[in-house]
């Protein structure tokens, strides 16, 4: 597929829709697909993109004992080949550039997740029925229609970008309890990929599913079941048979603290992280064995991420340093050092190249602006800049 411009359908305004140029990937037009199960219903999808490389490995970081270089200037480290994703008032998420906080389009949301390569956007859009849709071309796609009652859960893009594991919920859970049910599922936008397809389920058991991680040449995919308190109660691996039943395992975590909103994938599926809700420790595990789980030196609290592109977890070491940790071997490097103390590693920058770290003052209690500091790994230069929305992730613009 050719490199060119990336139209995103911008807000409906006084009821125009406006679109804006944003410089992604265009993603391929739309062609039929087979029917889905009777959980969702595809209503259009595009051929399969060019494979979604997880991107090369990333500059690594020098190590450094100084305090990191005084800010370099806009010029210097911010890149508007990439910019971020912004959530604003209600379920309104926006784009902008790394430089400038003006908002370049938006999309209403109720959850979503940025492709391996930071060119697409996968969304459930809000309203009766809810739908899922990917964004990342001249229009937004919808490759799955709920049915009446059914919410959209978690979402997670398979390793190599051309699939999503997502769930669905209906009922109550949690206080109030009730009859519930959930699904964990699986799309495939090939035109002979798998649309729609139920690979577990939850009945009135009270469980949430929250998608994990996909890895397709492996055929195993991962989730979390978790319920109020947003623990993970149970790690849940399915190998994915395409001829037949597959084969599902859930381990008992319980009794670990595992905070569900911190456990993520790195890039290639092949590992995963959690954080200790007590200890603020970084455990982390092959993708297929939890009981494998080892801790990574340093504390998790402030937001440990994977560096996209390689096995490394990048996260605030006590003494204010940021370390890069690798899970292939065990070993660690600083990448820059004098970080301000409160500060929360928010997300890489999509190829890796960069890292931005967040700090809300205290006694603020996350209302009003948020300095963001964006750190180059490579020599620890660095830009602070303030933004009024919530800065959650990092995407391609061109």
């Amino acid at each position: 597929m050719k490199e060119r411009n990336l139209w995103i359908a911008a807000a409906v305004v006084a009821a125009m829709a406006i679109i804006i140029v944003i410089g992604l990937r265009s993603p391929e037009q739309p062609t039929a697909v087979a029917s889905p199960t009777a959980t969702s219903t595809a209503s259009a999808t595009r051929a399969s993109p060019t494979t979604a490389a997880t991107g090369s490995a990333a500059a690594s970081a020098t190590a450094a004992s100084a305090a990191p270089a005084a800010s370099a200037g806009s010029s210097a480290v911010y890149n508007d080949d990439f910019g971020f994703i912004v959530t604003d008032v209600g379920t309104v998420a926006a784009f902008r550039t790394e430089s400038s906080n003006a908002r370049l389009a938006s999309f209403d949301q109720q959850g979503f997740a940025v492709s391996p390569d930071g060119r697409y956007i996968a969304f459930w859009k809000p309203g009766s029925p809810v739908q899922l849709r990917v964004t990342g071309g001249a229009s937004e796609l919808t490759y799955a229609t709920l049915s009446a009652g059914q919410r959209g859960g978690g979402i997670a893009w398979s390793a190599d970008g051309a699939a999503l594991l997502y769930s669905t919920e209906t009922g109550n859970f949690g206080i109030g309890g009730g009859g519930n049910s959930a699904t964990l599922n699986i799309y495939e936008v090939a035109p002979n990929g798998r649309h729609g397809t139920v690979i577990d389920t939850q009945t009135n058991t009270g469980w949430l599913y929250r998608p994990i991680a996909w890895d397709r040449s492996a055929t195993l995919a991962a989730a979390g079941l978790t319920g109020e308190g947003a623990g993970m109660a149970y790690y849940v691996t399915v190998k994915i048979d395409p001829s037949g039943p597959s084969t599902v395992n859930k381990v008992d975590t319980r009794g670990n603290g595992m905070d569900m909103n911190g456990v993520r994938a790195s890039s290639d599926a092949k590992f995963v992280l959690g954080t200790d809700f007590t200890t603020g420790n970084v455990k982390f595990w092959p993708i297929a064995d939890y009981a494998a789980n080892k801790i990574a030196s340093g504390t998790g609290r402030t937001g440990a991420r994977w560096q996209p592109g390689t096995h490394k977890i990048g996260f605030i070491s006590a003494d204010g340093g940021f370390v890069l940790f690798t899970a292939d071997d065990g070993t660690a490097s600083t990448a820059f050092r004098g970080v301000k103390p409160g500060s929360a590693v928010r997300t890489f920058r999509a190829d890796g190249t960069a890292v931005v770290l967040a700090f809300v003052s205290p006694g603020s209690a996350g209302l009003g602006s948020t300095d963001y500091t964006l750190y180059r790994l490579s020599d620890g230069a660095n830009v602070t800049f303030q933004e009024l929305g919530g800065l959650t992730a990092s995407v391609r613009l061109r």
